[in-house]
């Protein structure tokens, strides 16, 4: 049998504090993992914790977005996958013509 394991609760203002950490120290540490790291070992979270607090303050959840907001977002999203395609066929053509010269 598995031991029960416990979260602890932590406080939507101890949450804000340590986002506002990472930001502060990514620049000054080696990656936002390590900022992450850091963070959590200073309140005594686990380091995915911290790391899912990041996320979520990064950018606002779909159920919190107007319609507006999601219709833009969707647009960004089409303008961005378009993007890639075009670099995708640009590469395959260079690829193509690459192999056709050998």
């Amino acid at each position: 049998m598995m031991p029960h394991r416990s979260y602890r609760r932590v406080s939507p203002q101890v949450r804000q504090t340590a986002v506002e950490q990472v930001v502060a120290l990514t620049g000054k540490l080696r990656s936002e993992s390590e900022a992450c790291r850091v963070v959590a070992e200073q309140i005594g979270v686990h380091t995915n914790s911290v790391r899912n607090w990041v996320r979520a303050a990064e950018r606002p959840g779909l159920d919190r977005l107007d319609a507006g907001a999601l219709r833009r977002q969707v647009a960004l999203l089409q303008q961005q996958l378009a993007a890639a395609a075009e670099m995708n066929r640009s590469l395959v053509d260079s690829l193509n013509e690459t192999n056709r010269a050998t």
